[in-house]
């Protein structure tokens, strides 16, 4: 099992607020970072791999950095802005050019010249003069000659782009693009996190015991069972009565919600020392509306509440195909279990079954199961995979109703292995 950690980190610092997030989305081309006019909007570090003009790097948005941290989450906020500026082969350092230099923006440039870090000064929103006012104390921070953005209005990404590739050695580094995408999902304050930080053995995203601790969505990248498996840490979904329009929260919401639509398998992480609750339902059945594969991990097993797995199977039977795995993401414990489920229900999400061994259990069907006696079924063939999907022909398609479709899923599952772990799409077509 390897992953994608060994690319030259670009890392973007600076206090809350000065538009790192902007700049971390003009540099790759596209808005990955959430962007709002919300202090401290970025939680956990934002991370993307790209080739910049033929280099191999890795694009790292920080958090902001707090000068005086109040709670847990500001706390590991600074942590995880630390960890990763030793990592850094150049660090971004950006300032606001619209306000004075702060106590924070002078304890990070003293950080950057500690750890002697390659580093270039970034002057942002510098689209109008207002930066001049404050020039002088700019340049009092000893970190060399500034250069001024404006990320808004893309000004100066052509210089800053070239000052990069200056000081980023030539590598060969391959930056392996996912084959299986994996979205985290689950309620606030579940352990998704910790999950995906026990999946790399590697601090990626902060945990804190406070709900929303996450508010973007945050990836990385393994090699497993020759399968290269992005994995996508998302916020928690709250009940939609609770999150009010236009909050942080809402924003997030709906990034988790992309990140489920664009995923090839939900690993629907619960709470068993909590047991069952209706937004945990709610969530699976998003799983099933978007037709997508999924594991469920039993989090915190060894505080399971008595049964949790028969509560699931009797609560959750529409997505019964899922593996279920217990795990402890604090104890790092059975994750290989967990990546062996994912693989597995990976396979059978993409499986492409011969149309003879379809043709034949649809026969079967129809001999050993109850159906109209004016229905008749004349064969089924695969037709699509992600999910699998079989047509099947009929004279009259209004007798196989939804719940002879969901008995033809079930025959299907138990007679065919490669389908055992996938949802199944039936279309009913009519041949006259």
């Amino acid at each position: 099992m390897k992953n994608n950690f060994d690319l030259p980190a670009i890392v973007i610092a600076g206090r809350k607020n000065v538009g790192k997030s902007s700049i971390f989305n003009r540099i790759i081309g596209y808005r990955r970072s959430l962007v709002a006019d919300y202090e401290g909007l970025t939680r956990d570090p934002v991370v993307f791999d790209m080739e910049l003009n033929g280099k191999s790097v890795r694009i790292v948005d920080l958090p902001g950095y707090f000068f005086d941290p109040h709670d847990d989450i500001e706390k590991e906020m600074n942590a995880a802005f630390i960890r990763w500026l030793s990592k850094a082969a150049l660090v971004l350092f950006v300032v606001d050019g619209r306000t004075s230099i702060t106590q924070e923006d002078i304890e990070i440039a003293q950080m950057i010249r500690k750890n002697s870090k390659e580093h270039l000064l970034i002057v942002n929103k510098a689209e109008s003069k207002a930066y001049l006012t404050n020039i002088s104390e700019v340049y009092a921070l000893s970190m060399g000659e500034p250069i001024f953005v404006a990320a808004e209005h893309n000004i100066g990404f052509d210089l800053l782009e070239s000052k990069i590739l200056e000081k980023i050695p030539d590598n060969s580094t391959e930056i392996k693009r996912p084959t299986v995408k994996v979205s985290i999902i689950g309620r606030p304050n579940v352990g998704k996190s910790s999950l995906l930080n026990a999946i790399f053995n590697e601090y990626i995203s902060i945990v804190t015991d406070i709900p929303g601790t996450t508010r973007d969505t945050i990836d990385a990248s393994l090699d497993y069972d020759d399968l290269e498996i992005m994995f996508i840490d998302t916020a928690g979904l709250r009940k939609r009565g609770k999150v009010e329009k236009g909050t942080i929260e809402s924003f997030s919401g709906a990034r988790t919600i992309r990140a489920i639509m664009n995923s090839d398998i939900c690993v629907l992480v619960l709470d068993a020392s909590e047991g069952l609750f209706d937004q945990d339902k709610k969530i699976a059945s998003m799983i099933l509306k978007y037709s997508k594969a999924s594991v469920c991990a039993f989090n915190k097993w060894d505080k399971a509440i008595p049964k949790f797995e028969s509560i699931v199977d009797k609560e959750l039977p529409f997505i019964s195909y899922s593996p279920k795995v217990p795990v402890s993401a604090q104890k790092i414990w059975n994750i290989q279990a967990l990546l062996k489920a994912i693989s597995q229900s990976y396979r059978s999400y993409t499986a492409q079954v011969p149309t003879s061994k379809i043709a034949k259990f649809s026969s079967t069907f129809s001999g050993e199961h109850s159906i109209p006696s004016k229905l008749k079924i004349y064969y089924a063939t695969q037709v699509d995979t992600a999910p699998p999907t079989i047509s099947v022909f009929v004279n009259s398609p209004e007798f196989f109703d939804d719940g002879l479709k969901r008995s033809f899923t079930n025959f299907l599952r138990k007679q065919i292995d490669e389908l055992k772990d996938s949802p199944i799409k039936i279309i009913v077509k009519a041949r006259r």
